[in-house]
């Protein structure tokens, strides 16, 4: 699992890189250049996670437990519901936010 965490870690940081080369050469575009700019956000994305997720190691990094308890911990069906809807939400706020941001902010 952990070579395909950093297969997953070394092709998100290529793909990224390589939509920020796309981006210089899109420059005179207007919209296919804000649009490589999302896609490179959205490239390094799986980077960030990993990079949290092993940040663990490093002791109480951000508000993780250095135990899988919180993990493993078994919680009813109607609590998980909710924060599968709560954590939806929270993503579609956050994109639409950088889609603004990207393509109305100057």
């Amino acid at each position: 699992m952990l070579k395909h965490q950093y297969k997953v870690l070394a092709g998100s940081l290529v793909i990224g890189l390589m939509w920020v080369g796309i981006h210089q050469l899109l420059a005179a575009s207007w919209f296919f250049s804000r649009l490589s700019i999302l896609l490179a956000a959205i490239s390094f994305a799986p980077a960030v996670l990993l990079f949290l997720v092993h940040g663990r190691e490093l002791g109480p990094f951000l508000w993780w437990d250095r135990s899988n308890v919180v993990l493993t911990t078994r919680r009813s069906r109607k609590v998980e519901r909710t924060e599968l809807i709560v954590m939806a939400v929270l993503w579609t706020v956050i994109f639409v936010f950088f889609v603004v941001l990207v393509f109305f902010a100057r």
